[in-house]
């Protein structure tokens, strides 16, 4: 039996992936997610990067965004904002906070004003949206703050986190708390304290073994951990008990805070009929002239067929083995073969330093695309009609060095969507 013709397919399951198959699936299509695995959400800080840092290696954070995105777009054209424009952008945030918000998991902030967050390291993180459970610890505010670890648990040092913030000026000061047992046995990462914090006697007991280690701090930095589902109920009964602000401060994978984010957007596809599966890794395309017809994945003894009328490439480019190395001097994008812009020398690749404020220039490499997101060839020609592309695919940016990865996702997913469900 012929596989039945879908209205938008999009291949991969990050922020830009998942915020297509909502979109689409909000404006009545018939949506299918594919992906080989859960995108970024499971590693990222939980938090909307719009553009942290402009120019990009400027040593000094993006205070208001909406000025550096207007020089930005001013200046290179062919970057994905640009070639969105600003107004898609902030539409895109403003559908996003408003899904979050009545999910119970509000995200603050604006492209008028960038949060200034600590980080797990006692950096200072720019960063347009955040969660209410995180935005007590803007370091814009110059109050002391108190960082709590907790022994076993290794992902997250206070000690460093608070002398490193000190170093720089921020009051802060730090406790690592004993877990009781029988959780000192067992093994603890965050998805285990996560539970744990949904349990009303273990936030008693944290809050009791806190109150002596208080005396002046204003405000308590636990690591992103406070509850998987209900983390604005957690932190509210901390807050209670504490008698003053909780905030989380994102820590190693993997990212409570993230997963929230998925599990919003995979419930919202789901809700407006579309469906999202993992596991499904896409290997093969059926194509005719200019025209993507199928695709086809990967999954246990089988391959299965997915027919539409649009198809949405979120594979997550080098970050998310979208883009790979073909060999030791060529790079490939892995489901289209599509012709990638932007690809340096081999031998400049990458930077002689690690942690080089210029960035490492294979990550700007990528698909080039028009202002509908369909991919170009050299000669600007556009290969498939109905093929859009988004995220980190997308060429002539550094989303890390930017700090604009959320951003260009959420907003790139977004048009993809409208150019799925514009009328011929």
């Amino acid at each position: 039996m012929e596989a039945a013709i879908l209205d938008v397919v999009v291949i991969g399951a990050g922020l830009a992936g998942l915020m297509a198959g909502w979109q689409a699936a909000l404006k009545g299509c018939q949506v299918r997610v594919v992906a080989k695995g859960w995108g970024t959400t499971h590693w990222h800080a939980g938090c909307i990067d719009v553009l942290g840092y402009y120019p990009a290696d400027s040593p000094t954070p993006v205070e208001v965004p909406a000025e550096a995105l207007a020089e930005l777009v001013r200046t290179t054209p062919r970057h994905p904002y640009a070639l969105i424009g600003i107004q898609a952008l902030a539409h895109a945030l403003e559908a996003f906070q408003q899904l979050c918000a009545a999910a119970g998991y509000p995200l603050h902030g604006s492209l008028e004003r960038n949060w200034l967050l600590p980080t797990a390291l006692g950096g200072v993180r720019p960063t347009c949206l955040a969660p209410e459970t995180m935005i007590a610890g803007d370091l814009r505010q110059r109050d002391p703050l108190l960082l709590v670890g907790f022994r076993p648990y290794l992902d997250f040092y206070p000690a460093l986190a608070a002398d490193n913030l000190k170093v720089q000026g921020f009051p802060a000061r730090d406790v690592t708390l004993d877990l009781p047992r029988p959780e000192q046995r067992r093994l603890v990462n965050a998805t285990t304290l996560a539970q744990l914090f949904e349990r009303a006697d273990f936030r008693a007991e944290v809050a009791e073994a806190l109150k002596p280690h208080l005396g002046d701090v204003a405000r308590v930095g636990f690591p992103a951990v406070l509850g998987v589902h209900h983390a604005l109920d957690v932190q509210r009964d901390l807050q209670a008990r504490l008698g003053r602000p909780v905030f989380e401060i994102p820590v190693l994978p993997p990212s409570i805070p993230g997963m929230r984010l998925h599990h919003i957007l995979t419930s919202a596809i789901e809700r407006a009929g579309g469906r999202v599966f993992e596991g499904m890794e896409v290997v093969a395309a059926d194509v005719r002239d200019k025209t993507v017809e199928a695709v086809w994945t990967q999954a246990a003894a089988r391959r299965k067929s997915h027919r539409a009328r649009h198809f949405v490439l979120a594979t997550g480019g080098i970050l998310g083995s979208g883009i790979v190395a073909a060999d030791m001097e060529t790079l490939r994008e892995v489901v289209f073969n599509l012709p990638l812009a932007g690809v340096p020398e081999h031998r400049d690749w990458f930077d002689a330093e690690f942690l080089s404020l210029r960035g490492h220039p294979i990550y700007r490499a990528g698909v080039a695309v028009n202002a509908r997101l369909q991919p170009l060839d050299a000669a600007d020609n556009v290969l498939y009609t109905n093929l859009y592309v988004a995220g980190t695919t997308l060429a002539y940016c550094d989303t890390l060095l930017e700090r604009s990865f959320e951003g260009v996702a959420l907003g790139t997913g977004f048009v993809a969507a409208q150019q799925c469900t514009a009328k011929s």
